[in-house]
């Protein structure tokens, strides 16, 4: 006991001084300082006369994060000094001289304005270390793009004259001397490691890393073939997933195999700092080489085309299929190179030499590649049809590299050797981020249409998780494929940028220019944007869910009828999207104010172009509201006579008796009449007129039509049936048969069944419905006499008595 006892004491003690320490951290003015001190620190470092580029760009970072965070300080200061002006304009002003006041509402003054006037000194402080910071932003954005053009622009011999090949051949023997002393400090480095007790784990080392890089990685790409072909459902995502799996593989056992050699050379850290920096230097490159020469491979996939996942013909992979390899050569080559130069200290004429070879390598492997790649689009296929045209960005690409490469061979014989190697490396650098963003373009869409696609393998399986319609899962994951290739090309964009001097913080420095975007008396900020956008889908998400959880679960335990639970949840989901409309419109920046002014803006065009949308929308409110008809009501209006299936936003849907759906404008169940058959009285009457002769028995008709109702099923026993006599003249006496049935929709089948039964009951009493007028010609007479209804020739009716 005593033990816990002294456990949960210093657990309280340390919570408290870490409490402690977070505070004196959260200090505003301590935060300020510390600010103060970073931004002095980068402006002296912006000042050294041997700045390189990237602790240009080590500086901007720095700039960058104490502008974003002086600018919070001054956030979070801000409400502290609207609660000081607010208790100071309580207090009121100082009374005028010669005005006595308490002695504590002068002090309770005071010390308000002595608060407000230390939270406003340091708010303006934090405003002024983030301006200052922001300049230095901008001076270092502009220093990086000069020292930028000044590298491209400087000029030396051009191989094309003699002081280009008579430099180094001068040069020669110092850079020898240091490259000899280098190579004599990285031998010595290697019998130290070796002979110091590293011999075990430099061999270990060495058999996992030689294992890694062969059998290892073989096994592992053959298991990545396995995988995808057998375990992943069928599609195009096994494609992409297998050269993923491809480039991974290489990139991470070529690399941790070197890694593993690098390890076992220096494991009690022999090495000296140069010998140590080149060897770091010497891993990232094989690793970087690694990945290139397994992303082309994969890509090409000249030994498997059904593999394949760029639209490449077998001729072309095949002509292509060293092209990977020898650009991972070159790049870890003349990476090694520099690096090299730098770490020994070459002669400037070494490196224009090192340098024009590169260029001259790099621009003769690219321009071969694109030739074969032109000669085998061209080619017509064994069909003879033509080959299918290149995609528009592919031809922009394939033109651009052209120039850049023209350009590289045209700067490398006018002597701008340094501009050479860049475009150079800048073609190669832009084909591999073309690359690996196509890659992970194509595995995103593949991988949404695995998942969400309607017509995707696992399209079943994500509709029974999600519950929703396979259209809507479909929209879902076109739109968020979209989003996601969106951001792919976005880093696509910023990793080629880099290579022109630029980085992701000028991207970054354009996006705060953009950052507010001012219409009239609106400011609309990306920020906000991509943030009401967000919470407007969660938003109707939530809605959904909410819907489907009151119409499925909730509702249906209570005694609401059918057509009320539509109408409750269809209201509900017209409140909760102005709900979430007003919230996205809030988190956009737009106050109910502002809201309010656009409301008004817009009410001129909503009188004239949109009455009719908005009176149909108000109209289906109130038929939610006062539920003059309900879903399920039988109603008649017009001609529209039959079943309401659905009430919208804009129109209601019936569905008539041959199955066919007319679309009712909201509005006429307002304006005009509308008959509910089901409103009061779900019942439906069965009404049949039947005329008979005059001298057919009325009791014996009367008693079989009330057998004919009695016998059918669907009669309900109340209101009972009854058959009474309508109405009799000259030529027949007419019969009104009344029944009720359940509901108006079986009032037509029932109404044809008794029809048939009470027919076949009076036929089978040879009792008949009508019986036909006999037609007599008589001759003779005169014309007068012989013509009209009332002459003599007359024929007479069955009903007329023989005598007159």
């Amino acid at each position: 006991m005593r033990t816990l006892r002294i456990f949960f004491t210093a657990l309280l003690l340390t919570v408290s001084v870490a409490a402690f320490a977070q505070a004196q951290d959260d200090d505003p003015g301590k935060q300020i300082g510390d600010l103060r001190g970073q931004l002095d620190q980068i402006e002296k470092g912006m000042k050294d006369d041997n700045i390189t580029d990237s602790v240009i760009d080590d500086l901007r970072g720095q700039a960058g994060d104490v502008a974003g965070k002086s600018q919070k300080v001054s956030s979070s200061l801000a409400p502290n000094r609207d609660a000081a002006k607010a208790r100071l304009d309580q207090l009121g002003p100082a009374p005028a001289a010669g005005t006595k006041e308490a002695p504590e509402l002068a002090a309770t003054r005071k010390d308000a304005q002595k608060a407000f006037d230390a939270v406003d000194a340091q708010i303006k402080q934090a405003d002024g270390i983030t301006l200052e910071a922001q300049q230095t932003t901008s001076q270092l954005a502009d220093l990086r793009r000069i020292r930028f053009q000044q590298f491209l622009s400087r000029r030396t011999a051009s191989p094309l004259s003699r002081p280009f090949w008579s430099e180094p051949a001068k040069a020669f023997p110092r850079d020898s001397a240091n490259l000899s002393d280098f190579a004599g400090g990285v031998k010595t480095d290697l019998v130290k490691s070796w002979t110091d007790g590293n011999r075990v784990a430099l061999i270990i080392c060495a058999l996992f890393g030689v294992l890694l890089m062969t059998g290892v990685r073989f096994y592992l790409e053959q298991r990545a073939r396995h995988l995808t072909a057998n375990r992943m459902p069928p599609g195009r995502l096994r494609r992409s997933a297998l050269i993923l799996g491809i480039t991974l593989t290489s990139a991470l056992t070529t690399g941790l195999g070197t890694q593993l050699l690098y390890l076992g050379l220096n494991w009690d850290e022999t090495f000296s700092d140069d010998t140590d920096a080149m060897a770091k230097a010497l891993v990232r490159i094989i690793f970087f080489g690694a990945f290139i020469a397994g992303l082309g491979r994969a890509l090409i996939s000249a030994k498997r085309p059904s593999w394949r996942l760029p639209p490449l013909s077998d001729e072309t992979a095949l002509s292509l299929r060293r092209f990977p390899m020898l650009f991972s050569l070159a790049v870890v080559l003349f990476y090694f190179l520099k690096e090299l130069n730098r770490t020994i200290g070459t002669s400037l004429a070494a490196t224009v030499m090192t340098s024009s070879l590169q260029a001259l390598v790099l621009t003769t492997l690219t321009a071969i590649a694109l030739v074969r790649l032109s000669r085998s689009h061209h080619a017509v296929n064994e069909d003879g049809d033509a080959p299918a045209p290149r995609p528009i960005w592919a031809s922009l690409f394939i033109a651009a590299a052209w120039i850049a490469i023209v350009a590289s061979w045209i700067g490398l014989l006018t002597g701008f050797v340094a501009f050479a190697s860049f475009m150079a490396g800048q073609v190669v650098w832009t084909i591999i981020v073309l690359s690996a963003t196509y890659l992970a373009m194509r595995l995103v869409d593949d991988l949404f249409e695995t998942l969400l696609s309607e017509k995707g393998p696992m399209s079943a399986r994500a509709q029974a998780i999600f519950g929703t319609h396979p259209r809507l899962l479909d929209q879902a994951g076109v739109l968020l494929s979209g989003i996601v290739r969106l951001a792919l090309f976005m880093f696509g964009l910023v990793a080629v940028i880099s290579g022109f001097g630029a980085g992701a913080s000028d991207i970054l420095t354009l996006g705060t220019k953009l950052q507010t975007l001012k219409i009239y008396n609106f400011e609309f900020k990306p920020d906000q944007i991509l943030t009401a956008i967000g919470l407007f889908f969660l938003g109707l998400l939530a809605v959904r869910v909410i819907k489907n959880w009151m119409s499925e679960q909730y509702l249906p335990r209570t005694n609401l009828d059918p057509g009320m639970r539509s109408s409750l949840t269809t209201l509900l989901g017209y409140v909760g999207v102005v709900i979430v409309v007003a919230i996205a419109l809030l988190a956009m920046g737009l106050s109910v104010q502002n809201v309010a002014w656009v409301a008004s803006a817009l009410s001129v065009g909503i009188g004239f172009g949109l009455q009719a949308i908005v009176s149909n929308f108000i109209s289906g409110l109130i038929l939610l509201a006062e539920r003059p008809v309900k879903v399920g009501d039988w109603v008649v209006l017009d001609d529209a006579e039959g079943d309401i299936r659905r009430i919208n936003v804009r129109a209601t849907e019936i569905q008539v008796s041959d199955r066919s759906t007319i679309i009712v404008p909201n509005s006429s169940f307002i304006t005009k009449p509308v008959r509910n058959m089901t409103m009061a009285n779900p019942q439906g009457r069965v009404l049949i007129k039947l005329p008979m002769p005059l001298d057919t028995d009325p009791m014996e008709a009367r008693e079989h039509m009330l057998a004919a109702m009695h016998a059918h099923k669907q009669v309900l026993e109340t209101p009972a049936a009854s058959v009474t006599l309508d109405n009799v003249d000259r030529a027949a006496m007419t019969f009104a048969v009344t029944c009720y049935v359940g509901g108006p929709r079986d009032v037509g089948n029932v109404k044809s069944d008794l029809l048939f039964d009470i027919i076949a009951r009076l036929r089978k009493s040879d009792i008949p419905l009508l019986r036909p007028q006999d037609l007599v010609l008589r001759g003779g007479g005169s014309v007068s006499e012989g013509m009209g209804p009332t002459a003599d020739s007359a024929p007479k009716a069955s009903t007329d008595d023989p005598s007159s």
